[in-house]
């Protein structure tokens, strides 16, 4: 397996501490796990159904010492990169309340997602991704184990999609992740984060915030997990650019028409971009401030607008592949050009 696991903190998004809602440390032993209905629950709540329905595929992944969560799907559990760490082997604890080693079978740090191989219970039956992210708003709940707290559930809507969460241990963000208001803590990475059908949109990574949560986006792990479960890794798309968004001052400094794309502040030598896309020439000052000028504005890839960093890491995350070659548009002297731009992979972090 090529990709090691070494990440043991993420950081928030948009410049927010963010905590890991991973690994609870220093916690008490975790809890008997609260025995299963059989029966349909009273009342009619679809929370309670839609509890009933995914907590018996929901796992503690850890020991006494801490842990996060997991979930079954396609025959393995599958969790966080952050929570397994440089293990080789880990203890789950299924709802009924079954422990079982694990291998730590294949792990992907840059998207933050792990592949477990266990027993699996017969009840545990596997939990499938949405094929698109539900619409802002939606109702979802954060199955898990916060603080140890095995078989608990938050309730919550999606709060905002595309979101790109910084991740200090890799240098690259993490692309498209789900927003949540929905309680994510510590002991919660890993865990799903699910619609009232059940089906899941988003594997929980990180908490901001009393009611902001981040989950790996749901379209991420349906590209990575077939591949880390059948070959034990995969390649992530690699543009080989440094970047910042457009803002005004670099709009007015560039004499662009409006704040929109990313501009190429520099490439990387022996990258895919390397000779293809304009470097930063020079700074000037707007307002006391330094503010790059003179490189590629990057507006669109691969037939997606690029209204930023945002929208580069979707379209290279979710639609392109090591070895494709594709167009793209950038502004260059006030006026666009069209280029060809090969897709590389990353290297290791």
């Amino acid at each position: 397996m090529s990709r090691l696991t070494r990440r043991r903190f993420l950081a928030g998004a948009a410049g927010v501490a963010a905590g890991l809602a991973g690994c609870t440390t220093g916690a008490r032993d975790p809890p008997e796990p609260i025995e299963p209905l059989d029966a349909p629950v009273d009342g009619g709540s679809k929370y309670a159904a839609a509890y009933e329905r995914t907590i018996r595929s929901v796992v503690f992944v850890g020991d006494e010492s801490g842990g996060g969560s997991g979930f079954v799907h396609d025959g393995v559990v599958v969790t966080n990169q952050h929570v397994v760490g440089d293990a080789e082997t880990i203890d789950v604890r299924f709802e009924n309340g079954e422990w079982r080693s694990a291998g730590v079978t294949a792990t992907d740090v840059y998207a933050d997602l792990a592949v477990l191989s266990t027993d699996v219970p017969d009840y545990a039956r596997p939990l499938s991704f949405v094929e698109s992210i539900p619409a802002v708003g939606t109702e979802v709940l954060a199955l898990g184990s916060p603080f140890g707290l095995e078989s608990s559930v938050s309730a919550g809507i999606i709060s905002g999609k595309n979101r790109s969460l910084p991740n200090e241990q890799t240098g690259f963000s993490i692309p498209n992740t789900v927003q949540t208001d929905a309680g994510l803590d510590p002991g919660n990475s890993g865990g799903p984060l699910v619609t009232m059908e059940g089906i899941v949109t988003g594997v929980a990574v990180a908490g901001a915030g009393t009611s902001v949560g981040f989950a790996v986006s749901p379209l991420l792990a349906r590209r990575v997990l077939p591949e880390l479960i059948r070959t034990g890794n995969y390649d992530h798309p690699f543009l080989g650019i440094q970047l910042v968004n457009v803002t005004p001052a670099i709009a007015e400094a560039n004499e662009l028409d409006e704040a929109r794309g990313v501009l190429v502040v520099a490439t990387a030598a022996g990258t895919p971009a390397a000779g293809t896309f304009r470097d930063v020439t020079s700074e000037t000052e707007i307002d006391g401030r330094p503010v790059p000028v003179g490189g590629d504005v990057l507006v669109e890839l691969a037939g997606n607008a690029i209204d930023s960093n945002a929208d580069l890491g979707t379209t290279l995350a979710l639609e392109l592949s090591p070895g494709d070659r594709v167009p793209a548009t950038v502004i260059r002297d006030g006026e666009l050009r069209e280029l060809t731009v090969g897709i590389g992979a990353r290297p290791e972090p």
